[in-house]
């Protein structure tokens, strides 16, 4: 196994690096006649945000190293993954959020599956004054789409169209999985309130990618196999992650239910 050097850590299998892959960013006439242009491979500035995402000791800085989540893809169907927990600074200390409760990062349609971690919510100031939370949107935009990349353009033109109160070095990423004219697409996103970043990979052999909190990526890069299981071990080696977290760090930021879907393409 290779790893590619970024910021969520995307783990490939050997010769992933050979892989089609197509970058499209807000400087591309994106979405015209839908995701299937994209083959096309139109020529565009590149405006992808950074894979690195530097360790802020600041509160919104740190909003970014929440969650653990990821999708794995086999043959027949991508199985996605992801912890449930929330999080809020409390005097300037981060603690659960028990009063959200569970929080689902991880959505599937009968088009695609998509994850989500980094910030989960934000705030909006104006006649729609509020706190926004990614889960609520997401469920809310989710079947107006069909294809992923859809759903991401959607939230960004919405963050540009309502006055929000993300701070500029927040990000809310994606992972998300589907298949097109017989081949598996996995796309990378990111979204913040300026900027967003789209990259669409065709997937020939098996691969998975996660990203999140920092100890719980660099836990499962020494031995990826766990995430390369069938949908009960996957969810058992998260949850062991989670038990030894729990005891070696000030502040566990994943935990919750384990939650595991799975997405398989409509015949």
């Amino acid at each position: 196994m290779t790893r590619q050097p970024s910021g969520d850590r995307w783990l490939f299998c050997k010769r992933s690096e050979e892989r089609m892959q197509n970058i499209y960013t807000e400087s591309c006439p994106l979405w015209d006649r839908g995701p299937s242009r994209y083959s096309e491979y139109p020529a565009c500035t590149q405006t992808v945000l950074s894979d690195k995402i530097t360790e802020n000791t600041k509160e919104k800085g740190r909003r970014e190293h929440m969650s653990f989540v990821g999708l794995t893809f086999f043959k027949d169907r991508i199985i996605g993954y992801g912890d449930t927990k929330g999080s809020c600074f409390i005097d300037g200390k981060l603690q659960e959020d028990k009063e959200r409760g569970k929080i689902p990062k991880v959505f599937t349609t009968k088009d695609f599956i998509i994850c989500t971690y980094g910030v989960n919510s934000f705030k909006v100031v104006g006649d729609k004054t509020g706190e926004i939370f990614i889960e609520n949107w997401l469920e809310d935009n989710i079947g107006k789409v069909n294809y992923p990349e859809d759903l991401v353009k959607r939230l960004h033109e919405y963050l540009l169209k309502e006055e929000n109160l993300l701070a500029l070095n927040e990000q809310i990423h994606f992972f998300a999985g589907y298949i097109e004219m017989g081949q598996r697409v996995l796309v990378r996103a990111s979204v913040n309130k300026m900027e967003l970043s789209i990259k669409r990979e065709y997937v020939t052999i098996p691969l998975f990618a996660y990203g999140g909190n920092d100890a719980y990526v660099q836990y499962f890069n020494k031995d990826t196999i766990q995430l390369m299981s069938d949908e009960e071990d996957i969810k058992k080696n998260i949850e062991r992650a989670v038990k030894k977290f729990d005891r070696e760090l000030p502040y566990n930021p994943v935990g919750g239910d384990i939650m595991v879907k799975t997405w398989r393409p409509q015949k």
